[in-house]
């Protein structure tokens, strides 16, 4: 399947950018040009929609985090949203939970991603 990218506008600030299948070295250019483009409209937040991605490389993820890099310098901001749990397992190894804002499917960022700073007890109950 080729890779693709839908794009939905959600107000004038904003737009969410939703990739669909693997997102890695071979499939990257749908997915950089949707994010260069929401940049150069001007919107201040992407929301980048993680629900219908299989799989994330670290090409995926440079890609990603260059885009929050450019958001951030323009006063904006970058939001991964609804990351599979093998997606959350890269964000997590490669510290960029704590770098970049992630949703869940509920929309709340919860205690799943610590903020710097913030200390994560392994031996606590979870919570619901």
């Amino acid at each position: 399947m080729y890779p693709s990218v839908r794009v939905e506008v959600t107000g004038r600030q904003a737009v969410v950018v939703r990739p669909v299948g693997d997102v890695d070295y071979s499939s990257l250019e749908p997915l950089r040009e949707a994010l260069l483009d929401a940049r150069i409209a001007g919107v201040r937040d992407i929301i980048v929609d993680l629900g219908e991605v299989g799989f994330l490389d670290s090409q995926g993820l440079a890609v990603i985090l260059f885009a929050h890099q450019r958001q951030r310098s323009l006063g904006g901001r970058l939001i991964l949203r609804n990351p599979s749990e093998d997606v959350t397992r890269l964000l997590r190894v490669t510290n960029v939970a704590h770098i970049i804002d992630v949703e869940s499917a509920s929309g709340q960022s919860g205690p799943t991603f610590p903020r710097g700073g913030e200390q994560v007890s392994r031996s606590s109950p979870a919570r619901g």
